[in-house]
């Protein structure tokens, strides 16, 4: 075996990780819905943030792995708990979280049948790597340089001070982030910095030049547009970082790009680290961000 094969099946195993993770958390997801939809009902209006913020996180994981009736439960769910008084919203969440175990249990199945002597031994052979990072911790490795296990590979592109693209990304799933880490440093060969918050990644863009910049719509402690309107007050270089707002959101519900300075692009989940990679590079050399 080669070492291309053996770092293309560690990757690969390291992606069925994460899906399987991703899938064993949309129950979890789905109940704590269908308790903020009963809550609602009661008289309780905190839970309606609960069901637009969780109704958008759970849309975006499940379109990330293609399970298309949860996406469009979670986000008719996200939707309706914007109406007094939302329609049907325990009946809508009753469903999902029906749809949610079934997904749970295929993916607890698939689990199973692939721990299996077959699974083991096509995996045998994979060098052992250190575990990904805990989100908010990945340092960026030195100019020009990526880190791969196993090895380095080229970077797909390169940023405007004449290394390896730098990616602030942030996300406040952690397994979505952990995706991203993928995606960025073992496809694109990108530096890249990950981050649960947008206000950490405020703090940062202060201290360091990127060349592009990853957010969610909705982050715990900002949303989108606060976030870009806060970046570009920045000054600097944060004046025309593009900003990607990878989210399952779609483009009408994004209306709030609409008069932001500097270029603020959408890309919608579910992604495919190849594809997303590919477009990050070509984000990166049409809004290109002259070097500090």
């Amino acid at each position: 075996m080669t070492e291309d094969d053996q770092r293309r099946r560690a990757f690969e195993a390291r992606l069925d990780e994460l899906k399987q993770r991703m899938e064993s958390g949309l129950m979890t997801r789905a109940h704590t819905l269908r308790d903020a939809a009963s809550r609602l009902l009661a008289g309780d209006e905190s839970a309606r943030k609960v069901l637009k913020q969780e109704g958008h996180k759970l849309r975006g994981i499940a379109g990330s792995y293609g399970h298309d009736q949860l996406t469009m439960l979670a986000g008719e769910l996200e939707k309706r708990a914007s109406l007094s008084p939302p329609p049907q919203v325990e009946e809508l969440a009753i469903r999902l979280a029906e749809a949610a175990e079934a997904v749970g249990k295929r993916s607890a199945k698939a689990q199973n049948e692939a721990s299996g002597a077959g699974k083991h031994a096509a995996t045998a052979a994979v060098p052992a790597s250190s575990p990904l990072p805990a989100a908010g911790t990945s340092p960026l490795p030195a100019a020009g340089k990526s880190r791969r296990r196993g090895g380095s590979i080229r970077p797909k592109a390169w940023g405007a001070h004449g290394g390896a693209l730098r990616v602030l990304a942030m996300d406040d799933d952690p397994t979505t982030l952990r995706l991203l880490h993928l995606t960025l440093s073992d496809i694109g060969g990108f530096e890249s910095v990950l981050l649960t918050s947008a206000k950490e990644a405020l703090e940062l863009m202060r201290a360091r030049d990127f060349d592009v910049v990853i957010t969610d719509a909705m982050m715990p402690d900002m949303n989108g547009r606060e976030f870009c309107v806060a970046a570009r007050q920045l000054g600097g270089f944060a004046q025309s970082v593009p900003i990607i707002i990878l989210s399952a959101a779609t483009q009408d519900e994004l209306h709030w790009r609409t008069g932001l300075t500097g270029p603020i692009v959408w890309l919608r989940k579910p992604f495919m680290p190849s594809t997303l990679v590919k477009d990050i590079a070509r984000v990166a050399e049409t809004h290109r961000v002259r070097a500090q």
